[in-house]
C-alpha cells in the first residue's frame, strides 16, 4: 500500500499559548523615521534635580530660525548649528556697535539661545525615553502578562549627554556677549543666562558674571563715544536673587568642583550687597511696623479710655498704652527670638558660639549652601559623618570655621548626644 503523506495547512497548526505571547511580542508599531518635534514634547518624569526640572518645566516652542523643519538626527544637528551660526552673527554685529546696545535686544539674543538650549535638552530627553522604551518592550516579552500588571517596570534612569560642541558654543556666545564693555547687565538678562547655563550644565563662568553683575561699570545709554558709570557693588540692585545663586549651585555640585562651587557662594551669598537686599525685601515691612506700634498703641488706649469712668482719662490711657505696648514688644521679642534661633534646618554646618542673632538671620542662606556642598561632598550614612578625610575635605572645613560655622560639631552629631 503506497503511503499518502498528507500536509497540514497552516492556519489550521494548533498554537499554544506562548507561541500567542510570542506573536503578540512579534507584533511591535513601526517607529516613524524621525523623530518628535521639541515643540509640543512634554516631560514624563520628574527628577529631584532642580537643573532637571528646569530643563523639563518649561513648555517647548518653535524658534523663529529653520530648526525645526528636520526628519532625522543628523539634520536637526545641522539645523541648530545654522540657528547658532546666525546668533553668533547677531552677537557680534551687537559686540561691534559704537553705542550701547538696548536691553531688548541684548534680552532678545538670550532667550533665543535659552530657547535652543530647551530644544537640545527636548531632544536628548526624547532620544533617552525612546531607548528605554525599546528595551522596556524587549524585555516584556519574556515576562508574564500578569505579572506585569501588578508589578510596574522600573524603567532604567536616563543620562541627558547634549551635544558638547553646540553646548559649548551657545556658552561662549551668551558669555562673550555678557563680558563685553558696552553691554549693561540687566536683571532679566541674568535670569536667562543663568537658566541657560543651567539647561547646558556649563557652570565655569558663573562666578565672574556674577561678579561683574554687581561690580562692572555702568555705561551711560546714548553717549558716544561710550561712557561708564562708576558701579555701586553694595546697592541692593546688585544683589544676585537667591533662586539663580541656587541653580548655579547645583550645576557645580553635581560637577564635583568644590573651588567653583566656593567662588559661586563667594560672589552671590557672601556680597555685601545680599543682606542689604535681604532686609529690604523681608524685614523692612515688619521694621516699619515695628516703629509704628508706639502710635499705634496710643490711639487705641485713648480710644479704649473713653469706655470707662473710674479714673481720669489721662491715666487709664497711660495704663492701655503701657499694656498695649508692653504685649507688642513682648510678641515680637519672642517672634524674634524664634526665627533668629531656628536650626530645625541645619544638617551638617552649624554657627558657631558667639555669632550675633543678627547675623545668623541675615547670612542664613550663606550657611545653606555650605551645608549642602558638605552633605553632598560628605558620606551620606549619619554615623559615618565625621570620618572623611582628604584634601578637599580639609579645605572645606576650614573655609567653613573662617566664616564663623562648624562643620560636624560634635554634641550634635547622630550617635553623640
Amino acid at each position: 500500500m503506497k503511503r499518502v503523506a498528507l500536509r497540514a495547512q497552516r492556519g489550521s497548526r494548533p498554537q499554544g499559548p506562548v507561541c500567542h505571547f510570542c506573536q503578540f511580542s512579534s507584533a511591535t508599531p513601526q517607529r516613524l523615521p524621525f523623530p518628535r518635534l521639541p515643540t509640543t514634547t512634554q516631560s514624563r518624569s520628574s527628577n529631584n534635580n532642580p537643573a532637571l526640572q528646569l530643563r523639563r518645566a518649561n513648555v517647548r516652542s518653535p524658534l523663529s530660525y529653520p530648526l525645526l523643519n528636520s526628519r532625522t538626527f543628523a539634520s536637526e544637528s545641522v539645523n541648530f548649528g545654522s540657528a547658532i551660526k546666525q546668533i553668533e552673527q547677531d552677537a557680534s554685529a551687537l559686540r561691534h556697535l559704537d553705542q550701547v546696545p538696548s536691553n531688548e535686544a541684548v534680552v532678545g539674543l538670550l532667550e533665543k539661545c535659552q530657547k535652543i538650549a530647551e530644544s537640545l535638552v527636548s531632544q536628548e530627553h526624547d532620544k533617552s525615553e525612546g531607548s528605554a522604551h525599546d528595551e522596556g518592550n524587549a524585555t516584556s516579552s519574556l515576562l508574564d502578562m500578569e505579572e506585569k500588571s501588578t508589578k510596574p517596570t522600573q524603567q532604567a534612569k536616563s543620562t541627558l549627554s547634549l551635544d558638547p560642541r553646540l553646548a559649548d558654543k551657545i556658552s561662549t556666545i551668551i558669555t562673550d556677549l555678557l563680558k563685553d564693555e558696552k553691554v549693561f547687565i540687566t536683571p532679566e538678562a541674568l535670569e536667562s543666562y543663568t537658566k541657560t547655563q543651567t539647561l547646558l550644565e556649563r557652570a565655569e563662568h558663573f562666578p565672574e558674571i556674577f561678579h561683574m553683575y554687581a561690580n562692572k561699570p555702568v555705561p551711560e545709554e546714548g553717549s558716544s563715544p561710550v561712557k561708564f558709570l562708576k558701579a555701586k557693588p553694595k546697592s541692593i540692585n546688585s544683589a544676585v536673587p537667591a533662586e539663580l545663586a541656587n541653580m548655579a549651585l547645583d550645576v557645580a555640585i553635581a560637577q564635583k568642583n568644590l573651588s567653583l562651587v566656593l567662588a559661586i557662594i563667594d560672589n552671590t551669598f557672601c556680597a555685601p550687597a545680599f543682606p542689604r537686599a535681604k532686609v529690604f525685601k523681608k524685614a523692612s515691612v515688619p521694621l516699619i511696623g515695628l516703629a509704628a506700634a508706639p502710635a499705634a498703641c496710643y490711639a487705641l488706649a485713648t480710644w479704649a479710655a473713653t469706655f470707662q469712668n473710674t479714673m481720669d482719662p489721662s491715666t487709664a490711657t497711660g495704663i492701655a498704652f503701657a499694656a498695649s505696648l508692653a504685649y507688642v514688644g513682648g510678641t515680637s521679642s519672642l517672634g524674634i527670638m524664634a526665627i533668629t534661633t531656628a536650626n530645625d534646618q541645619m544638617e551638617r554646618v552649624v554657627w558657631l558660639s558667639g555669632i550675633p542673632l543678627r547675623q545668623r538671620w541675615l547670612r542664613e542662606e550663606e550657611r545653606a549652601a555650605m551645608d549642602r556642598v558638605a552633605v553632598a561632598w560628605g558620606f551620606k550614612d549619619p554615623y559615618m559623618r565625621g570620618e572623611e578625610v582628604g584634601e578637599e575635605w580639609e579645605s572645606l572645613r576650614e573655609f567653613i570655621g573662617m566664616r564663623g560655622m562648624v562643620l560636624d560639631k560634635t554634641e550634635l552629631m547622630a550617635g553623640m548626644q
